[in-house]
């Protein structure tokens, strides 16, 4: 049995981290403002990531792997608001998970493209101050943070059930649009697959593709190739 914790876990991606990871009676520590209900193999920890001592004392113990999944809700908030959560926030994590006597690998989601310009940055960063430059130094602080990461560009997300579509996985090499998209709980299995099976210090866009071959091959068999490979729902 494996111990993970996810930082954002109250909702969205997060919370279906938690509920597949308990699903598979690993324990997971679900680290969130408010976080989920103790269940088996739950172990909820209320913290706000803009508290580093309170991230320090949530990622007390020996984690497999660490998850960020944290994202700004709402629209037009302050751009320092913005910062402090969706930058800050993880640097905090990657601080509190670097003292560890063992630094588990360190898992974040991140977004497609980041450093592409595209007409949906446009609009993210006018609703949400700020947006792309976060995302771009949050990897930045990653891969100069001496942890063993994951990378994990997501498209855009929507909550159906997922499952009949297979997702692939590739080197981080697309610009954001509005063409490709994956279900939340298949990005969830994707993140636990990333966390077992990526090579440490890779970077991947994930997304769904009707059109990927069958059958699979395992999703992260070809880091750095342009060959997507992929996980059958």
């Amino acid at each position: 049995m494996k111990r993970y914790a996810v930082i954002g876990a109250s909702s969205g991606t997060g919370l279906a981290l938690v509920r597949q990871l308990a699903a598979r009676q690993h324990t997971v520590r679900a680290i969130s403002r408010r976080p989920p209900q103790a269940a088996p193999f739950i172990e909820p920890f209320a913290a706000d990531v803009t508290d580093a001592g309170a991230v320090e004392k949530a990622l007390d113990g020996a984690f497999d792997a660490v998850f960020y999944t944290v994202d700004i809700h709402g629209l037009f908030k302050p751009r320092e608001e913005i910062r402090a959560t969706m930058y800050q926030g993880s640097v905090n994590a990657m601080r509190a998970a670097a003292k560890l006597p063992i630094p588990p690998k360190f898992v974040l989601l991140s977004v497609i493209g980041a450093e592409r310009p595209s007409w949906v940055w446009w609009v993210l960063n006018a609703s949400k101050p700020g947006m792309q430059r976060n995302i771009l130094d949050r990897e930045q602080a990653l891969k100069n943070s001496g942890l063993p990461y994951v990378i994990c560009r997501a498209p855009k997300l929507n909550d159906e059930a997922g499952g009949s579509v297979p997702v692939v996985a590739t080197s981080a090499q697309h610009r954001l649009d509005m063409s490709r998209g994956i279900p939340r709980n298949d990005l969830a299995r994707a993140l636990i697959l990333a966390a077992e099976q990526a090579p440490p210090n890779s970077s991947w866009d994930l997304f769904s593709d009707s059109d990927a071959i069958r059958p699979a091959t395992p999703l992260f068999a070809t880091p750095g190739e342009q060959q997507p490979s992929s996980m059958d729902p």
